[in-house]
């Protein structure tokens, strides 16, 4: 026959692991859904089409996550895109045209990573996004993106 101290024991250890089991899975980041994923993409690369026809980066650093805004201002990404924002190529087609992903979506870490191309009658457009989650809301915390007029 076991003490009563022993039962409580086992008791308290299985509510621990049983509670465990519970809280476990909301710590645990899972990779979005594809059309959750196409407003991950679509949404940033247009906030960050915005910034570049109009020069005001602002808003594209503000909708970032919170490490991105730890390591950048509006002014460091003003001078880092420039080169976007003197060409002027609007990706506003983008909003709408079919994309390929070049890899299925993966966690890297925490990171979310989205890599893939938009071909447009006038654009090849090829993107490597990262996202971190924020508040339960996906962020973007890095991107690397190519755009090229196509010649006529």
């Amino acid at each position: 026959m076991k003490s009563i101290r022993a039962n409580l024991a086992t008791c308290i250890v299985a509510l621990f692991a049983l509670a465990f089991t519970y809280v476990a899975p909301a710590f645990a980041v899972d990779i979005p859904d594809d059309d959750d994923q196409d407003i991950l993409i679509r949404s940033a690369l247009m906030t960050f089409n915005d910034a570049n026809m109009t020069g005001n980066y602002s808003v594209f650093l503000a909708k970032a996550s919170k490490e991105f805004q730890s390591q950048f201002t509006v002014e460091k990404l003003a001078t880092a895109f420039a080169s976007f924002n003197k060409s002027k190529i609007d990706l506003e087609e983008l909003a709408t045209a079919d994309y390929e992903s070049y890899e299925k979506a993966k966690l890297d870490g925490n990171a979310l990573a989205l890599v893939g191309t938009f071909k447009t009658d006038e654009l090849e457009v090829k993107y490597n996004l990262h996202f971190l989650q924020n508040d339960n809301a996906w962020k973007l915390s890095g991107i690397n993106v190519d755009a090229n007029k196509k010649k006529q």
